[in-house]
């Protein structure tokens, strides 16, 4: 089992300080990222799903290094990076790349598609002059775009292709992992399963493993091999996605899941309707996040935090009422 993890991730918090006043003192903490734990194997898809808010992004870009941890570790490939110097960090990043959310603002606009592409390639010192030109071409024919588009600037493509030319930047390096952050929800529902497609079949191609991260249940079911439930900075349940969907145990995953559209109308689906709003990371409730919400709700949830168990095979929640 160990053999095949590729990302730990263990006790992983991530506080962002709330300054005020004339000498910006320090008045309070957002705790975006409270407590998380998982890990993601070679060549498999981890989902990570839930509200928005709930800190999924700042868990990728803390995987990636791209934000100081308050605590915990990031483990890649049994190594913490958090703890590497300067220059064997560059080295791990060649490794890890990201997918961002927002085809239109993750491009620099002055650039034209080549430079975009082939600029990890030069950072990295990995390929210059023509054979970065041969590479990039190749990159933009993996990703479904033509060659001779990397003489053209990024507002002459559409979201769909602009997407793909992130893909195909994120791909430059032969990265291990890749950090898919909401990558298709800025797209039409009609460019959104080509994405999907697309990233389905790279993986397969490059042996690439993902942290695929969106709050669209139906999106994640459809490309994830398991789903990790994240609310107000925790993890709440986590199991492989046809387990989860079939038995979801967190009364939470139960709301999410009632709202997904099923496109058979014999089938008499009731929504859960959660009452009141999140509560504010800033002062989350005591014991269990989620109790002032929850219907099965009992003293004990409001005391006490539940730890995340593994209650089946490798089907883990973090809930008093299944532990």
């Amino acid at each position: 089992m160990e053999e095949r993890i590729l990302l730990k991730v263990n006790g992983l918090k991530k506080y962002f300080p709330i300054k005020r006043g004339v000498f910006s003192k320090i008045v309070g903490y957002v705790q975006a990222v409270d407590g998380v734990n998982f890990y993601i194997k070679k060549g498999e898809t981890l989902g990570l799903v839930g509200e928005s808010g709930c800190g999924k992004t700042t868990t990728g870009r803390l995987i990636l290094g791209l934000l100081e941890p308050t605590a915990g570790e990031v483990d890649f490939e049994g190594v913490n990076i958090f703890k590497l110097d300067k220059e064997k960090m560059r080295v791990a990043r060649r490794n890890m790349q990201i997918i961002f959310q927002d085809p239109f603002s993750s491009l620099n606009p002055r650039m034209m598609v080549g430079d975009i592409i082939g600029e990890p390639l030069i950072i990295h010192k990995v390929a210059r002059g023509e054979e970065k030109e041969k590479r990039v071409s190749n990159l933009l024919e993996t990703v479904g775009l033509e060659p001779r588009y990397r003489r053209r600037y990024p507002h002459e493509f559409s979201g769909g292709q602009r997407q793909r030319i992130g893909i195909a930047r994120a791909l430059a390096l032969n990265p291990k992992l890749i950090v898919c952050d909401e990558p298709v929800s800025a797209l039409d529902v009609s460019i959104q399963a080509q994405v999907i497609n697309l990233l389905e079949d790279l993986r397969a191609k490059f042996a690439l493993t993902y942290l695929f991260i969106a709050h669209d249940l139906s999106v994640i079911k459809h490309i994830s091999n398991r789903v990790a439930v994240m609310y107000l900075g925790k993890i709440v349940e986590l199991a492989d996605a046809e387990e989860l969907y079939r038995n979801p145990l967190h009364p939470y995953t139960e709301a999410l899941l009632s709202a997904v559209p099923i496109p058979d109308p014999t089938l008499n689906q009731k929504r859960i309707v959660l009452e009141g709003d999140v509560p504010s990371p800033i002062n989350p409730p005591s014991g269990c996040y989620f109790h002032t919400r929850c219907r099965y709700a009992k003293p004990i949830c409001s005391k006490g935090e539940p730890p995340l168990k593994e209650v089946g095979k490798e089907h883990y929640v973090a809930c008093h009422l299944k532990n």
